[in-house]
């Protein structure tokens, strides 16, 4: 029971992490103070890195969970996993939008000398919004206990926040356009 309940604890944080760090990067360009925009990324990296961990931690524990059988295989091959295929393939393929992400994200400083590659770093950190919101049909479709009151709640405050972060940029982007 303990890999289990280990599972889920660390598959409900790496939602909130990732949503927080969704939310901050939505916000973060119309902050135009230096110093806040400092502790902002700060906190967005610390959050995407806090997430990358605890779903290294959610992966462990249920490969290591003996009750729901899942192979690392199903990271190759999720549509072979004898629990919820298809939630398996929506949750692997999520996995490789975040960490698609976190790539470039830790690539940008060390490339940003090179005009190509900044070009295109936008385009490539978009993964982050893809891989969040497959994670978020993951936990729909795989988690035990997505249909529980709390779950359902956190699972829709995540989605609200970030909507709200998205309606909160395109609207400071359409202002902007217009001045």
């Amino acid at each position: 029971m303990t890999l289990w309940y280990l599972a889920r604890a660390a598959g409900v944080v790496t939602m909130i992490m990732f949503t927080l760090s969704a939310v901050l990067g939505m916000v973060m360009p119309r902050v135009r103070s230096a110093g806040w925009r400092f502790w902002l990324q700060y906190v967005h990296r610390s959050a995407a890195v806090t997430g990358l961990v605890l779903l290294v931690t959610h992966l462990v524990a249920v490969f290591a969970d003996s009750y729901v059988s899942i192979s690392p295989l199903v990271l190759v091959w999720p549509f072979g996993a004898g629990y919820r295929p298809f939630a398996m393939a929506v949750g692997a393929l999520a996995l490789y939008g975040l960490v698609l992400a976190a790539l470039v994200g830790a690539a940008r400083g060390r490339l940003a000398s090179s005009e190509k590659f900044t070009k295109y770093w936008r385009k490539l950190h978009i993964a982050a919004s893809v891989g969040w919101l497959l994670s978020i049909g993951h936990a729909l479709l795989a988690g035990t206990d997505r249909s529980t009151p709390w779950m359902l709640g956190i699972t829709v405050g995540c989605l609200a926040a970030v909507a709200t972060a998205g309606v909160y940029r395109l609207n400071t982007t359409a202002a902007w356009r217009t001045q």
